[in-house]
């Protein structure tokens, strides 16, 4: 597949929302109720997926691109972490919030009243929670009904545990809800298999580095296999999110 004028920052976050409505039958249900919001966010990924033409396999990432909206441009607010997970919460530029930096060495929102879209769907009447790292300064800014595996998890440890825990939540939510699940993948360092993810890891003479590296020499194949080994595991695990998604 051919897209035109993909512009990205290289720490850029995959963001894909994916929203289920009340009622599947009448479409006065997309007007009327209110959608629950499942908001996945990955790590330090640009449009290395097969839907955008990358040589390497994901094929459950690629149906949500074909069922939903793929972006041809798409930007990040800065290239780092905190600032554009700061961005996407309060809808306001890092100069606007006040995160500028990583939350890692205490850079923080110039107040943590600045309004975000965690507390406008609160105070809307729904059920809030995270799944991961929020990474954002100060963290009471955002009042969370639930939150589980607060860290980032670069050890990659119980990834099975996201899915599951992702159900319970569903299952536990008498309101409308809103749950963002933050994976660790692809973010460094690259693993090239957990818990037997992906089930067929590339190997360094396998892949060339990325085009715009401008380098080809073992340790930079090392380094792209590893991503891309990470981002065929971060498409599974969305895989299984999913399906708990699908069952409830």
């Amino acid at each position: 597949m051919q897209v035109r004028g993909i512009q990205y920052i290289r720490a850029s976050l995959l963001l894909l929302i994916l929203s289920l409505f009340s009622s599947p039958y009448e479409c006065e249900a997309f007007v009327s109720s209110q959608p629950n919001i499942l908001f996945i966010v990955s790590e330090d990924n640009g449009p290395e997926l097969s839907c955008y033409g990358a040589p390497v396999s994901t094929p459950y990432l690629d149906n949500l691109a074909k069922e939903g909206v793929l972006f041809e441009n798409a930007y990040v607010p800065q290239a780092g972490c905190s600032p554009s997970r700061a961005a996407f919460l309060t809808g306001l530029y890092p100069h606007q919030n006040g995160q500028i930096g990583l939350a890692t060495w205490k850079y923080h929102m110039y107040d943590k009243d600045i309004p975000n879209l965690v507390n406008h769907l609160k105070m809307g009447g729904y059920r809030t929670g995270m799944l991961g790292k929020l990474h954002i300064n100060p963290k009471e800014a955002f009042d969370f009904d639930w939150w589980e595996i607060t860290g980032a998890n670069f050890q990659r440890k119980n990834l099975g545990q996201y899915a599951d825990l992702t159900g319970q939540f569903i299952r536990d939510s008498e309101e409308p809800f809103y749950l963002q699940v933050n994976y660790p993948d692809a973010h460094r360092p690259f693993l090239d298999q957990v818990d037997g993810l992906p089930e067929k890891p590339l190997n360094p003479q396998e892949v060339k580095p990325l085009p715009y590296i401008g380098l080809d020499n073992p340790r930079m194949r090392k380094e792209t296999a590893g991503y891309y080994n990470s981002m065929m595991r971060l498409e599974r695990l969305v895989a299984d999110l999913l399906c708990e998604l699908r069952a409830s």
